[in-house]
């Protein structure tokens, strides 16, 4: 289960096989972005980024059974609308949070200050 906050929720599934005398490795990766910010935020970089963290982790591990392997990526997108019924999960929305908090710290060190005792 994905904890809140996280950008997507999703399955990852793992297999090597057997094909034409060749060891392949495979993930299959199924995500969905948790609300609209994130989903935009997914569609314009972040899929990349979960590309290219694939592609490295399927290259290391060829490297670690000392295997020069080539990489091949299908990516086939199951659901193209935005789901605006999770426009809610927003509020969990952890980088929408954080901004928020860094945005508000100098009204919060104003208010410890006022505070302090003479």
């Amino acid at each position: 289960m994905t904890a809140e906050g996280l950008p997507e929720a999703g399955w990852n599934t793992f297999s090597v096989y057997e094909e034409d005398g060749c060891t392949v490795a495979q993930v299959q990766s199924m995500a969905r972005a948790n609300d609209p910010i994130y989903e935009i935020g997914f569609r314009l970089i972040g899929s990349r980024a979960q590309e290219k963290i694939w592609r490295h982790v399927l290259t290391q591990l060829a490297a670690r059974y000392n295997v020069q392997g080539e990489v091949e990526l299908t990516k086939q997108c199951v659901d193209p609308k935005l789901q605006w019924a999770n426009t809610k999960n927003i509020w969990h929305n952890a980088a929408l949070r954080s901004m928020l908090y860094m945005l508000t710290s100098p009204a919060r060190k104003l208010r410890r200050v006022g505070r302090r005792p003479s």
